[in-house]
């Protein structure tokens, strides 16, 4: 690491709140360091390094959204009782494909996936604090299998990109996350994490909305896909995409030449 951007661990944990449209994380705190995630307006993150420089902070976003480093001038700050508050609280999630917030007279355009804290008290005041024009449902109540289907389709045809989680571009974890978070449920937004997620169910006893993963022909996992039902699976190959689904074709143990084959069949809902 450079001499510039060698970092420390803080003494004590900083907070924050994501009070931008979209902020990025890098992998490393240098510019042009590949995205690792990013995070949506309304989201929580707990700051556990700096820079010694003070120009890169280390972000850990709550409820699984990834981590990396964020440009501290980037950072909104929030105290600790905050932050425990807003974590706490109930809020909706955005769901039309861009809603329109006014805040401090100020717009913010909002990308699926979002949050508004709804809950009043002395920290904030939803009636008092902005007007939000757009589509939004209580994370709260969860939705039926068949709705996370209609979900995950709103996002056909949006871009695959490495580290995003938007419409404007987004990886299969990301966009399995954020169709689950949508939809009432908290899921891991990286495949190392979704590996160990929900109950295995297997091809026999696959169900809509159920969550597969992928390996190449050594069964090394590599992608994940939503089994929309009717023989039909969602997944990010290049863009969000729909492709016809033969269980038969894609079974690890049947067809070991196949370039992807499903080495897991989960169900996120438990």
């Amino acid at each position: 690491m450079q001499n510039g951007t060698s970092n420390e661990w803080l003494s004590e944990r900083a907070y924050g709140i994501c009070r931008v449209t979209l902020l990025p994380m890098y992998r490393e705190p240098v510019p042009g360091s590949g995205m690792s995630s990013q995070l949506l307006f309304g989201e929580l993150y707990q700051i556990s390094r700096r820079t010694k420089d003070g120009d890169w902070l280390f972000a850990e976003g709550e409820n699984q959204a990834g981590t990396g480093w964020i440009l501290s001038s980037q950072h909104q700050q929030l105290e600790e009782r905050e932050f425990l508050f807003f974590g706490q609280a109930t809020f909706h999630v955005t769901t039309g494909t861009i809603g329109k917030l006014i805040w401090d007279k100020t717009p913010v355009y909002l990308l699926p996936g979002s949050q508004l804290h709804a809950d009043q008290n002395e920290l904030f005041d939803w009636a008092a604090s902005f007007s939000f024009e757009g589509e939004s449902r209580p994370f709260s109540e969860k939705v039926t299998r068949q709705q996370l289907v209609t979900i995950a389709i709103g996002f056909l045809d949006a871009p695959y990109l490495s580290g995003g989680r938007s419409i404007f571009g987004l990886f299969g974890g990301s966009w399995l996350q954020l169709v689950f978070k949508i939809g009432g449920y908290r899921v891991p937004n990286y495949l190392s994490a979704l590996l160990t997620a929900g109950e295995e169910v297997g091809l026999a006893g696959m169900q809509a909305a159920d969550m597969l993963i992928f390996g190449n022909e050594h069964g090394i996992p590599s992608g994940v896909g939503l089994y929309m039902g009717e023989r039909q699976l969602l997944l990010v190959e290049g863009k969000v995409r729909i492709l016809e689904f033969d269980p038969e074709n894609w079974s690890a143990s049947k067809n070991k030449s196949h370039n992807a084959q499903v080495l897991h069949v989960k169900n996120l809902l438990k």
